[in-house]
């Protein structure tokens, strides 16, 4: 037999052989211990509402800070302001000096976007422009050459022509002259 064969008879027979037992029994009051007993008090540092107020003091400064809160005392009583003591003329002043600052700065912006669109137009339309004429210059140089080739064709062809009719000419002239007779009797000769 193998190790294997050896290994799984020997977990087989382990498992037959055991038998359950009972759970032994001890103390278990000893073992667990209560969070809190009942006879115990806790010192006032220790008690849940100390650190709940701490975190309300600490979000109302939070509070007063975000919203600027301001207290004034006078003879009449307390004056509560929140967000600053700004009067209407001065937050207008405020208001009207940040939209100028935002208008000077979208101008800027809009300057430099209308300069950028410019030169990218004009490098579009100077390219655009150098295909056309690259485009024209070949069409032109394809015409012009079959044009050109037309011509020769042209003039190769009247030339066949011309020599044909010249060719028709000669034979008639010479053929009127030697139906003539002519040619016997020449003056000259005798």
């Amino acid at each position: 037999m193998n190790k294997h064969d050896e290994f799984q008879n020997w977990i087989e027979k382990t498992a037959t052989d055991t038998r359950p037992e009972a759970v032994p029994e001890w103390p278990r009051e000893t073992t667990f211990r209560a969070r809190y007993t009942s006879t115990e008090t806790l010192r006032w540092w220790q008690r849940p509402l100390l650190p709940v107020a701490s975190l309300a003091c600490s979000a109302l400064a939070v509070l007063a800070v975000v919203t600027q809160l301001q207290v004034q005392v006078t003879e009449q009583g307390f004056n509560v302001h929140f967000g600053g003591s700004l009067t209407e003329q001065q937050l207008q002043a405020a208001v009207n000096e940040q939209i100028t600052v935002f208008a000077a700065e979208q101008q800027l912006q809009l300057a430099n976007y209308a300069a950028n669109l410019r030169q990218d137009f004009s490098g579009d339309v100077a390219a655009a422009n150098q295909q056309l004429v690259n485009y024209i210059l070949t069409t032109n140089r394809t015409e012009r050459q079959e044009d050109m080739e037309d011509i020769i064709r042209y003039v190769n062809a009247q030339r066949e022509d011309d020599q044909v009719y010249l060719a028709y000419q000669l034979s008639q002239v010479t053929g009127e002259l030697l139906e003539d007779g002519d040619y016997q009797n020449d003056p000259t000769q005798e």
